[in-house]
């Protein structure tokens, strides 16, 4: 605030990083902030109705994860096919699908190199946005994949702790990606760090991303506290054999 009333900044924003998209209305109301950075792609809606009330509020609204942490950059022909047309790349379809949200004013992409780069100012340049057809077509298939995606986990993560450390609805996630999304690429990427012993994890969070199913003992300990009664020895075993 001192920094506004001096003019060092013309704004304030704040980032928006809960899992409950309703805790953003009070910062929303507050009367303080120009705008807001946060999730938002069309594997992650949660935010959706924020994302309007604040724009309603006059607030500019930029989403993060456009292309979700880079798993919608993955190749996919499930998700290149979501438009009910052929796109030139699954970055495409989810990108131009952040872009189509009225109440978007910014997409915020993290890119690697040149060809990110030029990729995706190509697909921002794209003159008109979807069609009506093809955003309820992507919202249709992706409400349809999310419902098949919980019938193999609904990442309650009632099962954890568990003793070996196995990050059983991490690995049950990824299995997801590449069963019901075709993210193949992204999932074997993602599992086989899940190998790489805690100390060489140079942080925190790659720590808290626990070990892959290989580090099953078959203990039986989650097996007893899954409300789904999932066969969660056998689905880790599954994953393993697919994603190594």
């Amino acid at each position: 605030m001192k920094a506004l009333d001096e003019g060092l900044i013309k704004h304030l924003s704040f980032s928006f990083h809960d899992n409950k998209a309703e805790n953003m209305k009070p910062m929303i109301d507050s009367g303080y902030f120009s705008s807001v950075l946060l999730q938002y792609n069309c594997l992650d809606r949660s935010n959706e109705e924020m994302i309007e009330y604040a724009a309603g509020k006059g607030l500019g609204v930029v989403a993060m994860g456009p292309i979700g942490g880079g798993r919608l950059g993955a190749p996919s022909k499930e998700l290149r096919h979501l438009m009910g047309r052929e796109v030139h790349s699954t970055a495409e379809t989810a990108l131009r699908y952040v872009l189509a949200n009225p109440n978007v004013h910014v997409a915020l992409s993290g890119m690697e190199n040149m060809t990110m780069v030029s990729e995706n100012a190509k697909i921002a340049s794209i003159k008109g946005t979807l069609t009506e057809s093809e955003q309820a077509n992507i919202e249709k298939m992706m409400v349809e994949n999310r419902k098949l995606a919980d019938l193999y986990c609904t990442g309650c993560n009632y099962c954890l702790p568990c003793p070996q450390k196995v990050n059983i609805p991490l690995v049950f996630e990824l299995m997801n990606y590449h069963k019901v999304y075709g993210i193949t690429d992204y999932a074997k990427k993602e599992y086989a760090f899940m190998d790489t012993p805690f100390e060489n994890r140079k942080q925190q969070w790659m720590i808290d991303r626990g070990y892959n199913g290989a580090k099953c003992t078959e203990c039986g300990a989650c097996v007893k506290k899954c409300p789904q009664n999932l066969e969660i020895i056998e689905q880790l075993k599954e994953t393993d054999r697919t994603l190594r």
